[in-house]
């Protein structure tokens, strides 16, 4: 048996229980409990949300520049507010509203997308302001929830689903998602995608938009064995795009089926604390799009002791020099370098080895990673340096300052990007 077919065995028999939940589910009769007089009291008495986050953000190029790009450096200072409501819930109802908004303090000194500075490195934070989530959740089956809406959606490390919440207008998805624990120490997690909100804008059929229309299928199934010491998860992401943007994004939004397995334990060892995490994916054709048949693979350990932590680990995406393994709906910053230079990636794949280290002093929080960034199978594309420091002056309220350096080695040759990269961030947020 080849690899696929034994990833598709397991990933099958991991899903298995998706099966056996829709029967058990489908059988159970939801009784109102709560009176109608009480729903205005429900609708009245939920609780709000606040989250505020001003920053400032430097990028800094080195020659070469690709043409339109007349300026080297960036600068952008933007307030970001999200404020929401939930409902308190009335026979297992609740819903939430949230809204985003967006703006630039002082001169767009940067390309936003869609502010119309090309000649500026861009810095994908554009002014705006909308609905960020707007969704009916019911939660009056046992151990299940249902929500339907504009959603956040995070799965596992977010290497493949997630948020992107670190730039100011995060990601949502239009979907229909439900979790269920019905299963002894099984979470699982199933979501039909009808709409990315991005935190970017695309040219899609002549139309400068955030918004990309998609038909996914996401199923992710996770279960704890060995005393809870090790979580096994299964998964299945299938997305079909329709109509996607051109050039190098078009290569991120292909159509595709991503089948894996992921596996995340302790090891007990007296003081310290000792950590694993194994991954193998395969990514292939799906509904129509041709010459994907890509491997991930992510070997990581981590150890722990008192206010001390490192990590080391060997992350693989493949690539056959025409196509690659993408994670298009994934929060890629918080993997591959803070200096974003692999938003995308590469046609020869990409291999990853790196370490960090952190570290709490007083309150204030340190980390340091290292990147070593080279194809699949091909050059070496350059190292990076990322530093974070986080100082939480209230409860509510934190300080931040962050700072990532590429340096390309055979990259820029190839791609025709800059030579070295420098990206810095000042920031603080408030949030209830």
């Amino acid at each position: 048996m080849n690899a696929t077919n034994w990833m598709q065995g397991f990933v099958r028999a991991a899903l298995a229980p998706t099966v056996t939940m829709t029967m058990m589910l489908g059988s159970t009769q939801a009784m109102a409990t709560d009176p109608l007089a009480d729903l205005p009291f429900r609708l009245t008495g939920g609780t709000p949300n606040l989250d505020v986050r001003l920053r400032y953000e430097y990028l800094k190029l080195d020659s070469p520049l690709a043409a339109p790009i007349t300026r080297d450096a960036a600068h952008a200072t933007t307030i970001r507010v999200r404020l929401g409501y939930t409902t308190a819930a009335w026979n297992g109802l609740d819903s939430q509203l949230e809204y985003e908004g967006l703006d630039t303090i002082g001169d767009d000194r940067y390309n936003s997308l869609s502010n119309g500075r090309s000649n500026y490195p861009a810095i994908p934070d554009a002014q705006v302001h909308e609905v960020n989530q707007v969704w009916l959740r019911y939660s009056g089956l046992p151990n299940t929830q249902i929500k339907y809406g504009r959603q956040r959606i995070n799965l596992d490390n977010q290497r493949y689903i997630g948020g992107v919440a670190w730039r100011q207008d995060e990601q949502t998805f239009d979907a229909a998602y439900l979790t269920t624990t019905l299963i002894p120490r099984t979470t699982v997690q199933y979501a039909h995608l009808d709409r990315i909100n991005s935190f970017r804008n695309f040219l899609i059929s002549g139309r400068n938009t955030d918004q990309v229309d998609i038909d996914a299928h996401l199923i992710n199934s996770s279960t704890s064995v060995i005393g809870k010491k090790l979580n096994l998860t299964g998964y299945g992401y299938f997305l079909d795009f329709g109509t996607v943007p051109g050039a190098a994004v078009g290569r991120l939004m292909s159509n595709s089926q991503t089948l894996g397995l992921r596996a995340i334990g302790q090891v007990p060892a007296g003081a310290l604390t000792l950590g694993y995490s194994l991954e193998y994916a395969v990514q292939q054709d799906w509904r129509g799009s041709t010459d994907r048949d890509h491997r991930y693979a992510l070997a990581e350990a981590t150890v722990g002791w008192k206010k001390l932590k490192g990590l080391a680990g060997y992350e693989v995406l493949g690539g056959n020099g025409s196509t690659s393994f993408q994670t298009p709906l994934g929060t890629v910053h918080a993997f591959d370098g803070w200096a974003d230079q692999f938003l995308i990636t590469p046609t020869e794949g990409l291999r990853r080895i790196y370490a960090s280290f952190g570290a709490t002093v007083a309150k204030a929080s340190l980390t340091a990673i290292f990147h070593d960034f080279a194809a699949d199978a091909g050059p070496h594309f350059g190292n990076e340096a990322d530093l974070l420091a986080s100082y939480p002056v209230l409860d509510n309220f934190t300080l931040f300052a962050k700072f990532a350096a590429y340096f390309a080695d055979e990259f820029p040759v190839v791609a025709g990007q800059a030579t070295n990269v420098q990206r810095g961030w000042l920031y603080a947020e408030y949030k209830f």
